[in-house]
């Protein structure tokens, strides 16, 4: 396909996403997990996963109801510290759990890997990561946010990175990205007009109804079967 098609395409596409993003609405939002609803298509467990009676708590709880439920993929939160590395989404209210601890789940659950999403310096964080690791590096699944971050954390020696386009405004970053070989690419939902352009699986970011066609982030759904 030729640059001029491209950008025409690009063109056309951007012009449907503004009013798309107007119109498409936001998926339906949850505070806990009242239930837990099967859905038979890639799935990431969100901050952990959700609980009964709460999201968003990248705690050891949500983790390991998340490994009952047959995950294979659970994100969470992490903020580079001074002592060193915390999980929590709030740097005012942070997880209990340590990162010794998530450790510790690993190697008791060697099916699962960690999908990271640091709120602060993504390579440094995972610089730390891979220095706490060490061996264990290869179960964490970098999230990055930049085409300028995949070489440093790609010479970290993690995984394949998934690219991450919440924190992007504009839509060239789908054309540099397409030329990485990154294992997905995770966009917010009301960007999901986007899809068409990009040549990696793609997980919308955050969604807990089955959306066949998409993997997801999500709280509340489960995988149909014990893969994701």
């Amino acid at each position: 396909m030729s640059w001029l098609r491209l950008a025409f395409r690009a063109l056309l596409v951007g012009a449907i996403g503004v009013i798309g993003y107007f119109l498409l609405g936001q998926p339906k939002e949850v505070e806990r997990c009242d239930r837990y609803q099967p859905a038979d298509q890639p799935l990431i467990a969100h901050a952990g996963g959700g609980l009964p009676n709460a999201i968003y708590t990248n705690r050891l709880e949500a983790m390991e109801t998340a490994a009952k439920h047959g995950f294979r993929l659970v994100e969470l939160d992490f903020w580079r510290t001074r002592k060193g590395i915390a999980l929590g989404h709030d740097p005012n209210a942070l997880s209990p759990t340590t990162f010794a601890q998530l450790l510790e789940f690993l190697r008791r659950n060697p099916q699962i890997s960690i999908v990271t999403d640091f709120k602060t310096d993504n390579v440094h964080g995972l610089k730390r990561i891979a220095e706490l690791a060490g061996p264990m590096k290869a179960r964490f699944v970098p999230q990055i946010y930049d085409v300028a971050e995949y070489q440093p954390v790609r010479a970290m020696g993690f995984p394949q990175p998934i690219f991450t386009a919440y924190r992007i405004l504009n839509i060239g970053w789908v054309f540099r990205v397409n030329r990485l070989p990154v294992r997905a690419v995770t966009m917010p939902y009301k960007q999901r007009y986007l899809v068409g352009l990009v040549d990696h699986p793609v997980y919308l970011n955050t969604v807990n109804e089955p959306m066949p066609g998409y993997g997801l982030y999500t709280d509340c759904l489960i995988p149909a079967r014990a893969t994701s």
